[in-house]
């Protein structure tokens, strides 16, 4: 059993339908794969991942090159981004292909009992229950990382305050004033959302943007950074290494390129260096005072601040940490090779495995290695070996070679089946 319906839980029962391993269930509030996902890309008006076309859910690297078209891809550096649609269009193709359209139950868990033995049991709130063989949670549960002046006063109860998801360019209110706090890549796509749609926007961040093409450095994606983050086997010396690697928020050259020119025509105005001090209510809106003093009047107060992974505060694992306490480092639990609490059948999968799997735990390619780990225990294998690249029929028997190995007409691109080049993406990803 699964629970959580997005990339991380998708990557994952699609392996397991690749080895026709099974029966298989998905739990989720919303009964649809990637509801939060599409809802958060629409939101803020994404028209492109950061993650290279060769990290998504399926297996294979290159099963998503060979549906792209040249209109479905951006060139960045040596890479290609995927559009939005053409990764929805794929991640739909790939639930029906591998039969996992009617395997959600729209509920929700409420509750999580773990039994002598280490076994799980599952109470939903449709009032049933199930005790999976095992279970994979896949929620990516965060707890919010709001200014501090929101948590002092109380502000985020404010209607015209919103944080996380709650952000939506869509509701940009025309000809107002909005102001946005964070400094990284959501931050800079909610701001040129609103100024696009006829806001006028500040952007508040505590320190100076911060400029980088990925959110963690492409070298935590190979072997050299990995087996010397393995070799540490202090959790909390892992966990600041965690914290190193990808540091706080930053954003690719082509969105800081877009501030500047919003900047220059005088539709955004940039504090950086600068943080919340004081937020109170206006018949209007809301009134910001920033610590250097400046006051400013605003119709709305968007906060792109992020979140961070906790496993303490997540109620489903209280009696597993209870009954089976493990070390837990910066919020993150010591787990196994195959991603699980150790002395029970839970696995977890998500930025909650990063002491295993480092940095990139909670990006595509993380949930990708997550998949093949838990996978592999399943079926009797070492996980750590199972946390590698395949390529063709290999890597989803259960599909054979999905989608066909063949670009769509006009594409530039021939996706490879053989060994790659040195400087291949899809190489550095190996592990």
């Amino acid at each position: 059993m699964i629970v959580g319906a997005g990339p991380a839980a998708l990557a994952t029962a699609t392996l397991l339908r690749c080895h026709e391993l099974g029966p298989l269930e998905i739990i989720d509030p919303q009964g649809r794969w990637l509801t939060a996902w599409h809802h958060r890309f629409a939101a803020q008006s994404i028209a492109h991942l950061r993650s290279p076309a060769v990290h998504h859910p399926h297996p294979d690297p290159f099963a998503l090159l060979a549906t792209a078209g040249p209109d479905d891809l951006v060139r960045s550096g040596q890479a290609n981004l995927p559009t939005t649609g053409v990764f929805a269009r794929f991640t739909a193709d790939l639930v029906r292909a591998a039969r996992l359209t009617d395997a959600i139950t729209a509920s929700s868990v409420t509750s999580l009992e773990l039994l002598g033995d280490g076994t799980a049991v599952l109470y939903l709130a449709d009032g049933t229950h199930r005790r999976p063989d095992r279970v994979v949670l896949a929620t990516n549960r965060r707890v919010p990382s709001e200014p501090l002046a929101l948590r002092d006063q109380g502000g985020g109860g404010h209607p015209a305050v919103r944080q996380g998801d709650r952000c939506d360019v869509r509701s940009t209110p025309a000809g107002g004033h909005v102001v946005v706090v964070g400094g990284g890549l959501s931050a800079a796509q909610l701001c040129a959302g609103a100024a696009e749609r006829g806001a006028r926007v500040t952007l508040i961040a505590r320190s100076r943007l911060r400029v980088r093409r990925y959110d963690t450095h492409p070298t935590w994606l190979g072997q050299k950074q990995l087996r010397r983050f393995r070799a540490e086997v202090d959790p909390v010396l892992r966990a600041r290494m965690l914290a190193a690697a990808r540091g706080g928020g930053t954003m690719p050259h082509r969105n800081r390129v877009l501030l500047q020119r919003l900047e220059d025509a005088g539709r955004l105005c940039l504090r950086e260096r600068r943080e919340l001090a004081d937020v109170g209510s206006t018949s209007e809106g809301v009134r910001l005072c920033l610590d250097d003093g400046e006051v400013l009047a605003a119709a709305e107060l968007w906060c792109a601040t992020g979140g961070r992974i906790d496993v303490a505060t997540d109620p489903l694992l209280t009696q597993v940490r209870r009954l089976r306490p493990i070390a837990i480092a910066g919020g993150l639990p010591d787990l196994d090779d195959a991603l699980r609490w150790p002395g029970t059948n839970v696995h977890l999968t998500g930025a909650a495995a990063g002491l295993v799997l480092g940095p990139t735990a909670g990006n595509l390619v993380g949930h990708r290695r997550a998949a093949q780990r838990i996978t592999a225990a399943l079926r009797g294998l070492d996980p750590e070996r199972a946390d590698r690249i395949t390529t063709g029929s290999g890597a989803c028997p259960g599909l054979g070679i999905w989608p066909p190995h063949r670009p769509r007409q006009g594409s530039a691109l021939q996706p490879r089946t053989a060994a790659q080049p040195r400087n291949d993406p899809a190489r550095k990803g190996s592990t």
